[in-house]
């Protein structure tokens, strides 16, 4: 029962049956839903006396009357209201993610290339092959000693110092090199030559274990950082659409890709050696 506009009435000859009851309504007085226009006795509603008196009002009259189903439909009216408002902003996400496929689509196509060098591709695996024994090393202090061999023993010595937490046997260093201009505000990487490829890939699926002050990552070539640039942009949009930190960045065989998180921890689990990378974040290799 609500404060909206009825009209009460005497049973004509109209055969008008109560929805509670499922009787025929005959002479008695009964209540119209001023929703969907059912019909139920004032006994079978349970309006009380003086509800009858306010419906009965001709003009003036504030009092309406609703059979349950209006009534139950009303209450669940916010509830509805809430999953359209729902619906309506997933479809927002699925029209600008199907905007942007559309966009990506069109600037990849652009974007590839019309000849295919081959020579290019021969210089960029025996690249990748060269690369595969060093190792880039981040805040290793520089020697301010003048003596070019001196200050290479001394960044041999501070490295040694950090891949001796990973193996009894400090691995043979072939060399080393700072790389870019010195700086005067912090240390320039240094690349560690090692003698086995092997010995840098089982550094580098354990340097998570390491929490010392110094970060290493892998060599990459121009192309390799290049496809990580990508890929991190292409992570980025991905979980800015889904809402959320979703996917994440892995190594797979030696290579990166997207996946989803729950993939990445099932992936950790079968390889406890690795450990893994935080949402929107990489591991370097």
């Amino acid at each position: 029962m609500s404060n909206n506009n009825l009209i009460d009435e005497e049973v004509d000859d109209l055969e008008i049956v109560c929805t509670l009851c499922t009787e025929k309504i005959i002479n008695a007085k009964f209540a119209r839903c001023d929703s969907c226009g059912k019909s139920n006795h004032y006994n079978c509603a349970k309006i009380t006396p003086t509800e009858q008196r306010s419906l009965e009002l001709r003009s003036n009259r504030r009092l309406k009357f609703f059979c349950n189903d209006c009534t139950n439909g009303m209450s669940a009216l916010p509830q509805i209201l809430s999953t359209i408002s729902v619906l309506q902003d997933e479809i927002k996400l699925l029209r600008q993610s199907i905007s942007e496929c559309k966009h990506r689509d069109i600037t990849s196509v652009d974007q590839q290339p019309q000849d295919f060098d081959i020579e290019q591709v021969i210089e960029e695996i025996a690249d990748r092959q060269m690369k595969r024994r060093n190792i880039i090393f981040h805040g290793v202090i520089e020697s301010e000693k003048l003596n070019v061999a001196e200050r290479q023993a001394e960044d041999v010595q501070n490295v040694t110092k950090t891949l001796s937490l990973f193996n009894d046997n400090c691995p043979n260093i072939i060399m080393t090199a700072r790389l870019g201009k010195k700086n005067s505000n912090k240390p320039r990487p240094l690349r560690v030559v090692l003698d086995d490829p092997r010995t840098v890939t089982s550094i580098l699926k354990r340097k998570n274990l390491y929490k010392g002050p110094i970060g290493f990552s892998s060599d990459k070539t121009l192309q390799q950082r290049k496809h990580m640039l990508s890929l991190k942009n292409e992570l980025e949009r991905l979980n800015s659409i889904e809402g959320g930190q979703q996917k994440t960045i892995k190594y797979i065989k030696g290579c990166p890709k997207i996946v989803d998180i729950d993939l990445s921890k099932s992936l950790n689990s079968k390889n406890p050696s690795t450990s893994p990378t935080k949402s929107g974040s990489t591991t370097k290799m």
